[in-house]
């Protein structure tokens, strides 16, 4: 059995499958974790969704920020107004709708392998949370809330995404601002202030930013970093490992924008990837 992890889809389906091909994927035996952002920018998302359903004992996956987008629009019809046919082609097809509301709604935040060191989501782990139990804990509870028919901090979310909550506060949140916190370091993070604090807005590499305040959530000292093989996607302006250490491991390639996917063995260390065609 070989474990295998792969970045942000997108909706990429042709991409997806030639590279699966590549490696040889064995759907009985290997295993293919996925940091998340399956679907939006590509041309075959419904594609994606259809595949992946069908294999779903052979994945691990977690949420992404577009994937959070398209549960909420798929479960609030009336509250949408959208002009994108690629996301409208996803929200009028009964198959899609399906799968959504009785299976990727159930999906985490975080995967986690405790034999192996591994932590997984879509956009890392937040330099304030330094305990493990934390993490999985505070990943489970925003799970729960997505799933649950009582889900109101989810839609609410959504709704006043420029209500961003930065700051752990050593887990004294509670309600909508913890829920808001959980989502914003697990999902959109990508740089935080030195004492740790998310900041939510800055999208560019480390090398085209000019700032003394902010550093990407990886260069700020936590101990789990060291502990644990981090894996995670959402950052295609990274491409890939080229800012991080060697145990943080970012999978989106850019696929999105004309770049690669990229799928990583967990048992030979070594990448695989292919061009995508936009």
């Amino acid at each position: 059995m070989t474990t295998y992890f792969i970045g942000d889809i997108h909706g990429y389906y042709n991409e997806f499958i030639s590279l699966l091909k590549k490696i040889n994927f064995d759907y009985e035996n290997d295993k293919l974790w996925i940091t998340g952002d399956l679907i939006a920018r590509g041309p075959d998302s419904i594609k994606v969704l259809y595949f992946l359903y069908s294999i779903k004992k052979s994945i691990k996956l977690v949420l992404g920020n577009h994937d959070l987008y398209l549960i909420f629009l798929i479960l609030n019809p009336k509250n949408n107004d959208i002009n994108d046919k690629k996301i409208l082609d996803l929200l009028t097809n009964k198959k899609i709708i399906f799968i959504v509301k009785n299976w990727l709604k159930y999906q985490p935040l975080i995967q986690y392998d405790k034999k192996k060191k591994i932590l997984m989501s879509h956009a890392g782990i937040p330099p304030q949370w330094d305990n493990i139990e934390i993490i999985l804990s505070a990943a489970n509870e925003a799970k729960n809330i997505i799933s649950s028919k009582n889900n109101i901090f989810f839609l609410d979310y959504i709704n006043n995404e420029k209500y961003q909550i930065n700051d752990w506060k050593k887990n004294t949140l509670v309600g909508f601002k913890r829920f808001n916190y959980i989502i914003n370091g697990l999902t959109k993070m990508r740089y935080c202030y030195l004492d740790g604090t998310l900041e939510m807005f800055t999208k560019k590499a480390p090398n085209d930013i000019n700032s003394k305040t902010l550093k990407p959530w990886f260069w700020i000292p936590n101990i789990l970093y060291k502990k644990y093989t981090i894996f995670f996607g959402h950052w295609s302006d990274l491409q890939g490992g080229e800012y991080t250490q060697k145990n943080i491991i970012g999978l989106d390639t850019g696929c999105c924008w004309g770049n690669k996917l990229t799928i990583y063995s967990w048992e030979k260390k070594q990448f695989y990837n292919i061009k995508c065609i936009i």
